[in-house]
């Protein structure tokens, strides 16, 4: 009995010091964009979340652990000016586990995120899913590079940023070609031992992980002498701390047919071990003359399947895109298929943030464009109008968050 009164007592002080909310300001939102309606920031169909808020929550109150996010999209989430903002919130409040997935897209001649800094000594053929024609493999990240050079090397490394936090890893974790006729010679200072990334015969594994005794903000790796081509598909730079792990997939031009017919993608996509999956995809698709409605939620709903399968345990979170224009005028097909996305998401009861009408949907991109807040093609955003966006998604999930932690607090008798 007193063991029992014991243990009671024990989880609702650890209720009491875990269970602090997410601080959320949407009113600041609202004061400086009057255009955005932050009444509708929040997630639709929230409930298939609460096993992702459950893993967040364990993280917060037992300090341990990695809870990973994968969100995957086109050119709005490429640059991870969106979905940067969403990792730094996130990590100032759970921890940083590290910078999770990266790519050197120099070297695919591809904008890259503003802190990943890539060279190499020769030039490497390239793809990326949007151009699935190209007949080379586009895997984790969503592009591939390959080269068979003698003596080609990769050199990447993390820019600092101090204001938003130093970046560093421990763990890394290569997704490369299967051959184990090459291999790489991996260098990350300052750790001193060089170490040797080379495939057994039939090791099936699809990524070799190198844990350093040091951590390092940067690596390179020379290719050993060998037969065949190399290719790189990405690495996820971990730390050993506890923490969220965000990983961003986004492609310029992408859309969900063509992530649905890369085979090797889905294939290396469960090694993220996601908790949640973030999609932010349709405005490629909404670049047609017309609507396809029934084409659309086919590629989509297989899209769905495919994520459930590579990962049963994953929460998924669907977004729709902000409106753009097309011309002169705003894109009524992006409009046809946002509200088709919605009354699909809302048939299978997923998780929706419909950023569309948070942003007041068909014609807002006049405010959006009229702020400077979008690029000149008026269909992608300026580092502001992104980040802008990062800062609403993050409101909208820790809103979901708080009212699940709040659902943990022991009811007040009357």
């Amino acid at each position: 009995m007193v063991k029992s009164i014991l243990t009671s007592i024990s989880c609702l002080l650890l209720l009491a010091a875990s269970g602090q909310p997410i601080p959320v300001n949407d009113n600041a939102t609202t004061s400086r964009y009057p255009f955005i309606n932050t009444i509708f920031n929040r997630v639709l169909n929230s409930t298939p979340l609460d096993s992702f808020y459950q893993k967040l929550y364990r993280l917060k109150s037992g300090g341990k652990g990695t809870v990973s996010v994968v969100h995957i999209g086109d050119s709005h989430i490429q640059a991870d000016f969106l979905s940067g903002e969403v990792r730094k919130n996130l990590q100032d409040f759970f921890g940083n586990a590290g910078r999770g997935l990266v790519f050197p897209y120099q070297l695919a001649q591809s904008n890259a995120p503003g802190d990943i800094i890539a060279s190499s000594n020769t030039s490497w053929t390239f793809n990326r899913i949007a151009h699935p024609e190209i007949p080379q493999p586009a895997g984790i990240s969503g592009f591939g590079i390959r080269t068979s050079a003698t003596g080609a090397n990769i050199r990447l490394s993390l820019r600092q940023d101090f204001n938003r936090g130093y970046q560093s890893f421990s763990r890394l974790k290569f997704f490369l070609d299967s051959s184990s006729t090459s291999g790489w010679i991996l260098e990350a200072e300052p750790n001193d031992v060089p170490y040797v990334l080379k495939r057994e015969e039939g090791d099936s594994a699809v990524y070799q992980q190198v844990d350093l005794p040091m951590a390092a903000s940067s690596f390179s790796m020379a290719a050993l002498p060998g037969q065949g081509p190399r290719d790189f598909y990405g690495v996820s730079l971990e730390t050993a701390t506890p923490g969220v792990l965000y990983h961003t997939i986004g492609v310029n031009g992408a859309r969900y047919d063509q992530y649905n017919i890369a085979p090797l993608f889905w294939r290396q996509l469960p090694a993220l071990k996601a908790d949640l999956y973030i999609i932010s995809l349709g405005t490629n698709e909404a670049q047609r003359a017309a609507f396809a409605e029934q084409a659309f939620l086919r590629e989509f709903n297989q899209f769905i399947t495919r994520l459930r399968t590579a990962s049963p345990g994953a929460a998924i979170l669907v977004t729709t895109a902000p409106d753009s224009y097309k011309g002169r005028y705003s894109n009524k097909v992006l409009k046809a298929l946002n509200q088709s996305l919605a009354a699909e998401t809302n048939k299978l009861y997923l998780p929706t943030w419909d950023l569309y009408k948070i942003t007041n949907g068909f014609g807002s991109a006049y405010s959006w464009s009229r702020r400077g807040l979008m690029s000149r093609d008026r269909i992608h955003f300026t580092a502001e109008g992104y980040r802008l966006q990062g800062q609403l998604l993050f409101n909208a999930v820790a809103k979901g968050y708080n009212e699940y932690i709040e659902s943990l607090q022991p009811k007040k008798l009357p």
